[in-house]
């Protein structure tokens, strides 16, 4: 798309499954118990609007903010440090080169763009995808199985205390279970028609190939810091594989939406839908063992186009819509 942009490539770290098929059953499910007024979306002053820390306005000699400075940058360069590029193989725990910031944007500093603000006291919760509570390690662990087609990081990993300390220190000040003005993605609404891969592509040409390129494999990084991507892989074997939250028609349109180009986001609706469809129908790695996802059907999300499903809707009904004919009544 035009102008700067990534589209979101991930799981949507953190979010709750938004349109099942029963949202009031979702929503007892996740209850937490905990109103709180919503908090402000406030960044420390050492992180730099890029996402990077800005480590001359970080404490000396803080083993602490070591870890917090180590978890930035494998957020925004995560190839590197825990991907293909990372020098010893056993740190290889993502399959791809993406970063976690080509979908969380600036290392989860951006509101609406899935960041991070005031996530460490929004965890433990409910995932209706395993359809039991998890803890954080675990939700990033999701991401690095899907949305980085890797594998799981060992808990007690200094990548992975790294991490989960940044995203500690991004939440500092942030009462505990609060909800943050700007988390997560913001609901759109249903068509009113199936989505249109092939409306999709005509959009995708026009919009979005001169950054991610006609063939959908992105741009790379040709300096040596930084992300490996400018602009990331939409398909093909570098990208998300079917198993990300990014792979599900609602998810991904809701992102393009709001965000897409970046910094002018100007599609419609429809275009947001068809071109998300056209995106997710080429080829890409495949997520087996898909039809153990989401147990509890009726908290299925209606655009998981692997069943079983606790409705009598085709799979490509699911896959592509139209949507409101499947809510619960």
């Amino acid at each position: 798309m035009k102008k700067k942009i990534s589209v979101a490539l991930a799981l949507m770290l953190f979010g709750s499954c938004a349109f099942a098929l029963d949202q009031k059953l979702e929503k007892t499910k996740s209850a937490t118990g905990i109103d709180l007024p919503k908090a402000k979306w406030v960044l420390p002053k050492a992180l730099n609007e890029d996402g990077t820390i800005d480590e001359s306005k970080m404490p000396k000699d803080s083993k602490y903010a070591q870890m917090v400075i180590f978890g930035n940058k494998i957020l925004n360069e995560t190839s590197k440090y825990t991907g293909p590029q990372a020098k010893d193989p056993k740190k290889r725990f993502a399959g791809n080169n993406l970063s976690c910031s080509s979908c969380h944007a600036a290392a989860g500093s951006v509101p609406n763009q899935a960041g991070f603000v005031g996530i460490w006291g929004r965890f433990p919760q409910y995932n209706a995808r395993a359809d039991k509570v998890i803890t954080l390690a675990d939700r990033i662990n999701g991401c690095y199985e899907r949305s980085m087609n890797g594998k799981r990081m060992p808990e007690n990993s200094p990548e992975m205390k790294a991490m989960l300390t940044y995203m500690q220190w991004l939440s500092q000040g942030v009462p505990v279970g609060a909800k943050i003005e700007g988390q997560s993605l913001k609901k759109i609404d249903y068509l009113t028609r199936a989505a249109d891969p092939k409306k999709g592509k005509k959009i995708y040409m026009d919009k979005c190939a001169v950054c991610h390129q006609e063939n959908g494999q992105g741009l790379k990084n040709e300096d040596t810091k930084g992300a490996y991507y400018i602009y990331p892989p939409l398909w093909g074997k570098d990208s998300y594989n079917t198993g990300a939250g990014m792979y599900r028609l609602i998810k991904a349109a809701s992102y393009i939406k709001e965000n897409m180009p970046q910094g002018d986001p100007n599609l419609t609706l429809e275009e947001s839908y068809d071109v998300a469809a056209y995106m997710n129908s080429q080829s890409r790695p495949v997520k087996s063992h898909r039809d153990q996802d989401f147990p509890d059907r009726k908290v299925k999300p209606l655009d998981m186009d692997v069943g079983p499903y606790d409705d009598s809707f085709s799979t490509t009904q699911h896959r592509y819509g139209p949507y409101k004919p499947m809510l619960k009544k």
